[in-house]
């Protein structure tokens, strides 16, 4: 059985990219007809309509592993040491303090449905250190903000162990993609599909990392069902792009249609896709007919993306400024906002300045019907 790592570490692995491969789009039956990118719908007054608000936020998992790639793992001296570095390192971006930054964020910000990447769970020498999820759905309710109720799609389990002089470290994680759904919300339906195409690391294991695209099926108090996705994307263009096309079949193989079959529900697809606008993953979106929502109402420029190595207690670190982290939107009535969130650091209890996460969150405010 192949064995699965973490995929958090792939934006730190470029120098891999000519050993990347990704299945060809004829894997999966073509790229499809290419549809008109807008896909605005006309409002239908005598069917109900509502809005809501969505966020895609990578949470960061607080380190890089890649040192771990090139690593000689099986010496447990040095397995020790690159170990322990590792979860000092990752104690240093204060992970409960950002947890709460972002739980103040989402209160703030008034959030229905949350796409969540880099959702981590921690553990060292048997001990949960950190769970990211359950401890921001708590950290939310725990300063006044709803009972959200979330999924979870976790991906690449891990467990490394080392020893010198005596002394023994294991380290365990895994990460993964995740919903926050606001408690008046029913979901109906749920799903994870895993990607096909995958990225391989050389080493002896025949390491692979593993994606998903996660799926909710929602309807609202008012009566409106809406079809949501959250996904990561590989790092490498070629194989984000066949992710992408990925993407579209799942998601035209569980639109919801009419006897006719014409789509009868909004479907949003939200995440890091590790791209830029009109490249790649972003172009095979919009040829299946989804927009860029921050095409219709930005009033800010969007980038979202990143921290180096994700030094997130450095005040002099800086955003290299892009924008990889989107929401789509396809048979939508329109999109009244749309801008990022946590952009500024916050302040620990202990009055440490800190940054959140690598990524800024991205915000939209969609009708639909």
């Amino acid at each position: 059985m192949k064995r699965i790592l973490i995929a958090g570490f792939a934006a730190a692995l470029l120098i891999l990219l000519a050993m990347a491969c990704g299945k060809q789009a004829t894997d999966f039956g073509g790229t499809g007809p290419i549809i008109k990118k807008d896909t605005l719908v006309k409002q239908d007054s005598a069917k109900p309509s509502d809005t809501l608000r969505f966020m895609t936020l990578n949470m960061s998992i607080g380190f890089p592993v890649s040192q771990l790639l090139f690593t000689d793992m099986a010496d447990t001296a040095v397995a020790y040491k690159v170990l322990d570095s590792l979860f000092k390192r990752y104690q240093r971006t204060l992970p409960k303090e950002r947890i709460k930054g972002m739980a103040k964020a989402i209160i703030d910000l008034h959030l229905d449905v949350v796409g969540l990447q880099e959702v981590m769970s921690f553990t060292k020498d048997g001990v949960l250190i950190d769970e990211f999820l359950p401890e921001l759905v708590q950290s939310i309710k725990d300063q006044g903000g709803p009972a959200y109720k979330f999924y979870s799609n976790p991906l690449n389990d891990t467990v490394l162990q080392g020893r010198l002089n005596g002394n023994t470290i294991k380290i365990a994680f895994h990460e993964g993609n995740a919903f926050l759904v606001r408690p008046e919300i029913t979901i109906q339906d749920s799903a994870r599909f895993l990607y096909f195409t995958l990225l391989r690391i050389p080493t002896a294991a025949n390491t692979f990392t593993q994606r998903c695209l996660g799926y909710l099926k929602l309807k609202t108090p008012r009566g409106v069902t809406w079809q949501v996705y959250t996904t990561h994307l590989e790092v490498f263009e070629d194989i984000s792009s066949s992710q992408a096309l990925e993407i579209r079949r799942i998601v035209d193989s569980l639109a919801l249609r009419d006897s006719a079959r014409n789509e009868t529900a909004p479907q949003i697809v939200i995440g890091d896709f590790n791209v830029d606008p009109n490249t790649g993953a972003h172009t095979v979106l919009q040829e299946g007919g989804f927009s860029d929502t921050y095409d219709t109402t930005s009033t800010d420029p969007g980038f979202s993306c990143c921290i180096a190595a994700s030094a997130l207690w450095n005040p002099d670190t800086t955003f290299s400024n892009r924008r990889i982290d989107f929401i789509f939107a396809h048979r939508i009535v329109k999109v009244l906002e749309h801008h990022v969130a946590l952009k500024d650091s916050l302040i620990t209890s202990t009055g440490v300045g800190l940054l959140a996460t690598d990524h800024r969150g991205v915000v939209a405010r969609i009708v639909a019907q």
